[in-house]
């Protein structure tokens, strides 16, 4: 039996009798309660805050819980709004330090006595996820987090930073661009309605090997010229795909003769 199971009903001696735990339909009132009660167990903790990560207050109640696991306050400071990762900074011992601390000289990792904070970069946080945290993360989470978790193995995982609302069209045709992600990758984006509309994403998907034929032989009559000519010479894409490039250009040059 799984923790959760376990770990499925709340003890309430006011009644003396057991109710069956549903955190995600819970009052704010019955919710605060459970994550303020120190028996509360930390992968309930966890549950509450990919349920409620974008409501703050619950965010602060669940930071201040003593029982919080740290792999689940890792989950909330990179889910979180600057004004929450600002509380976590005052309240605990864990300071994320994102790609752009680093990159301004404030990266690193440290641990000492006496208070000092631990400095945990994203991928050292996501490493000590569970997959429950990283697809939330990657539906929810920071560009930082979908360039990282989009390399997942995990199907789904990766899958769900393409489901994430804050994904840009720049970071679609980046992803359409890489030969190092996966063929479930490649085919969500050259399926998808809007991102298959931008000529950039296009490009970049006929010109990747790891693109499904059945899917970049849908892209070749809009490709220019020059794409054209570059992919009939292309060592790195099937054959199928040169040979619908070099028909293309053809009937094109004599169409224009």
């Amino acid at each position: 039996m799984d923790p959760s199971s376990k770990w499925s009903i709340i003890f309430l001696s006011k009644f003396k009798r057991q109710l069956p735990l549903d955190v995600e339909h819970c009052s704010p009132l019955a919710l605060r309660s459970i994550i303020l009660d120190v028996r509360t167990p930390g992968h309930i903790l966890d549950r509450i805050a990919q349920a409620y990560c974008e409501d703050e207050d619950v965010m602060r109640d669940l930071v201040r819980c003593p029982n919080l696991d740290e792999t689940t306050l890792a989950f909330i400071a990179l889910t979180a709004s600057d004004q929450i990762k600002g509380f976590i900074s005052g309240v605990r011992v864990l300071d994320v330090v994102t790609e752009e601390d680093a990159s301004a000289g404030k990266g690193g990792q440290t641990a000492g006595s006496g208070g000092e904070k631990k400095k945990l970069n994203t991928m050292q946080l996501i490493l000590r996820m569970s997959p429950a945290q990283k697809i939330k993360l990657a539906l929810t989470g920071s560009k930082e987090a979908r360039g990282l978790l989009i390399r997942e193995s995990s199907k789904i995982i990766s899958l769900s930073v393409l489901a994430n609302p804050r994904i840009t069209i720049g970071e679609v045709e980046f992803f359409s661009k890489s030969p190092n992600l996966s063929e479930d990758i490649i085919r969500k984006i050259g399926s998808h309605s809007e991102w298959s509309k931008k000529n950039s994403i296009v490009s970049s998907l006929v010109h990747n090997p790891k693109t499904p034929v059945g899917i970049s032989l849908g892209f070749v009559n809009r490709l220019s010229e020059r794409d054209l000519g570059i992919l009939e010479k292309s060592r790195n894409i099937p054959e199928a795909l040169r040979t619908s490039a070099r028909n293309t250009l053809i009937k094109r040059k004599l169409g224009k003769g």
